[in-house]
């Protein structure tokens, strides 16, 4: 047999033939079929192909495959849209059997589905399922209800006090609201307890109206604090503003406060864990689909390899849109992603201790207005493990992180990140950190703009009862925490990531080249953060944690101690951020007011190209590089190892201590700067300089075969640094 084909329809029946005039109507019907064309006598010795046609499919349960499932490299078994409309795979089941309620509340009676049982059955801590209303995601009843006119999306509460210093379960709160709920079983708050960039969503115990005390099940992981973020969720008697719902377990009642006539749209529940799960599957594609309605993530690639997710919109899901766990040459390719609960992709693949690759990937996907749920800590991409790569996506608006990298040798390449870091503060929109032995790790050709974060002004409620919330705020583009070491950020495009454009965080042999930084301030920051926030706690004076992770890579024996010369003297002066290069780069600040990184101060003459703290002037290296502080005086905020010098100093003085001996002070021509056009002219100062063009015409998405949607929305909202204040009473 050569190529095969058959078909699925909404009108189809599993005991047709499978053909275009007699298709199947499940998933399930066709993976049978193929598996018995594989079986027979004469299999197929090309593509076998199932041709899905236009409509929803409700599934009944999570399509699985598994290693017998796969094809080959001259026969993959391929999975898509007809082309004919619009395929939905929904893990959802539809509710349409409302009824009016109290007011223009509408409830159902949905015992058929048995929701009780997954409310029952779940163990994350957020609500075990969602409802959804002409695809847009619907707020469980909650207080204070969302405003739209919010700025960082949701209208929040905010603790009042504390009954004690050092409590992790109880706070108080302000307003008298909460203080008429008579049940609050089932009740749970979204929290921010001490930091803004670390956020829970735990149960509520008890509320007591006469102290305005909140009582949790559970215990937070930081000690609460005055002013914090919260809001409380689940609590019938909070359902009151449009869009929102409440199921009632007890009597199986679904609540929904619809925002327009219900009998003109579509509720759906989600109630699969996953749509898709791929388990040790090869060559196996899905392709031009549309996936929603999962309580976790929505599609699951476990080992295998050279499967593809490719051309397909996914969307309102409770989790992840995929996670790829292991195998090699799995790939995301060409996605729209969009309304995540937590994050977009979960990539892994390779091995860390042999440094084999995995070769997994995220390219040409479209990730945007994602952790709509879980705010902190759930990227765009989570990549983990060895050699896996994250290519020419475009992501943005979202709270914390675009991308969270632990592991070695990853390729982050030709992305456009803007937008991102939007509702938390002491965040980059790159991010790795907390472990030596993860190097090779290279940020090449990306794009990153308009960052700006958020977060409390002040650590505790003013004496008037009030506190501030303020942006800029505690934001990076390319954030090398805690002692990240080996990371290769070459060829990139900052403009306005407002409190720096990299931040390298006490590690070792990071290079900094060859980049262009516009309106970050500063361009770069460097310090000894192990001095600055670890403790000693072994007779080495070192972190135990930060050992253990690098001696379990047997970091002084190959293939570290090949790939990774300078690994082996890490505990030799394991609190000195040495072998720093920053070299080659193009930078260019206006203002001479600010200076930022923790936050945005607005004093004459602050304005700084370096902001070097704790910095090992023997061997750092900073040179080659073209300044512009658009004729007005280059300063650099300096302090030298175990020294108390910390000062600002003027550019002559940097370069008389032999930095920046061979850079220029001069405009370096762009092309077209206020349409943020930041190409370089032919004869730029830069390129006397060794400078590399940037190929910035490959950055982000590209139009090929695998993408869903061109031309794509970049969803553009080009700001200005300026710092901005909220004001919020906590009064009770």
């Amino acid at each position: 047999m050569a190529d095969v084909e058959l078909h699925i329809a909404t009108n189809g029946y599993d005991g047709a033939s499978g053909t275009k005039d007699e298709p199947f109507a499940t998933l399930e019907r066709a993976r049978d079929e193929i598996r018995l064309l594989k079986k027979h006598p004469n299999p197929p010795t090309g593509a076998i192909t199932v041709v899905i046609h236009s409509g929803t499919y409700y599934l009944n349960d999570t399509f699985r495959l598994f290693g017998d499932d796969s094809g080959s490299d001259d026969a993959p078994i391929i999975y898509r849209s007809a082309g004919d409309g619009g395929v939905i795979l929904s893990g959802g089941r539809e509710v349409s059997d409302f009824g009016a309620g109290s007011g223009d509340v509408q409830q159902a009676d949905v015992s058929s589905l048995g929701l009780h049982r997954l409310a029952s059955e779940h163990t994350d801590p957020i609500q075990p399922f969602e409802l959804f209303f002409d695809d847009e995601r619907m707020d469980l009843a909650r207080w204070p209800s969302h405003d739209a006119s919010d700025p960082y999306d949701g209208q929040w509460a905010y603790i009042s006090g504390i009954p004690k210093e050092g409590t992790y379960t109880q706070f108080h709160y302000a307003g008298d609201t909460p203080s008429s709920w008579t049940d609050t079983e089932g009740a749970q708050v979204h929290i921010f307890p001490n930091y803004d960039w670390a956020d829970q969503f735990i149960g509520v115990e008890s509320i007591d109206p006469k102290n305005s005390l909140i009582t949790l099940k559970d215990r937070t992981r930081y000690d609460l604090q005055p002013g914090r973020r919260f809001y409380i969720r689940g609590v019938f008697e909070a359902l009151d503003s449009p869009k929102e719902w409440y199921f009632d377990r007890n009597t199986d009642t679904l609540f929904f406060l619809p925002p327009k006539p219900i009998s003109n749209g579509s509720v759906v529940i989600s109630y699969l864990d996953h749509v898709i799960s791929l388990e040790h599957t090869s060559h196996v594609v899905f392709e031009g689909l549309t996936f929603q309605h999962s309580r976790s993530h929505m599609v699951t690639i476990t080992g295998g390899s050279n499967n593809t997710i490719s051309k397909s919109g996914i969307s309102n899901i409770g989790g992840f849109s995929a996670q790829i766990d292991g195998g090699t040459n799995n790939a995301l390719r060409g996605c729209d992603i969009t309304q995540t609960g937590r994050g977009g992709v979960m990539l892994s693949g390779g091995d860390r201790p042999s440094l084999t690759p995995g070769n997994n990937s995220v390219e040409n996907c479209h990730i945007h207005h994602y952790s709509r749920l879980a705010k902190c800590y759930n990227a765009a991409v989570n990549i983990t493990g060895c050699g896996n790569r994250i290519v020419h996506n475009l992501i943005h608006h979202a709270p914390h992180n675009a991308i969270l990298l632990s592991g070695n040798d990853h390729l982050i390449e030709y992305n456009e990140i803007h937008n991102v870091v939007s509702e938390v503060q002491d965040a980059g929109a790159f991010y790795l950190g907390r472990d030596w032995s993860e190097r090779g790790n290279v940020v090449r050709y990306n794009c990153f703009h308009d960052l700006y974060g958020y977060g409390l002004a002040k650590e505790s409620v003013a004496e008037n009862g009030e506190v501030i919330y303020e942006r800029p705020r505690h934001v990076w583009a390319v954030y090398l925490d805690d002692c990240a070491s080996g990371t290769h950020v070459f060829g990139n495009i900052f403009y306005r990531c407002a409190l720096a454009a990299v931040m390298i965080g006490g590690g070792k042999d990071n290079v900094v080249e060859n980049n262009i930084i516009v309106e970050s301030y500063p361009s770069v920051h460097l310090d000894a953060r192990w001095d600055q926030f670890f403790f000693p706690d072994t007779e080495k004076g070192v972190m135990t944690s930060m050992t253990e992770k690098l001696e379990s890579m047997n970091y002084k024996q190959p293939p570290y101690s090949q790939r990774y010369p300078d690994i082996t003297t890490t505990l030799e002066t394991p609190r000195l951020p040495q072998r720093n290069r920053i070299v080659r780069n193009v930078v260019v600040y206006a203002r001479d007011d600010i200076r930022g990184m923790s936050h945005l101060e607005e004093k004459p003459e602050t304005a700084v190209a370096w902001h070097m703290i704790d910095m090992d002037t023997a061997s750092t290296l900073v040179d080659s590089n073209v300044i512009w502080h658009e004729g007005q005086d280059v300063r650099i905020h300096l302090k030298t190892y175990l020294t108390d010098d910390m000062r600002h100093i003027a550019g002559e003085e940097w370069f008389q201590m032999g930095f920046d001996q061979r850079s220029v002070i001069a405009d370096p021509l762009f092309v077209d700067p206020p349409n943020d056009n930041y190409q370089l002219e032919d004869d730029s100062p830069a390129y006397a300089l060794g400078f590399e063009p940037i190929p910035m015409e490959k950055i982000g998405l590209v139009d090929d075969n695998h993408r869903a949607t061109w031309p794509v929305d970049r969803h553009l909202q080009p700001g200005e640094i300026k710092k901005t204040e909220w004001t919020y009473s906590v009064k009770s």
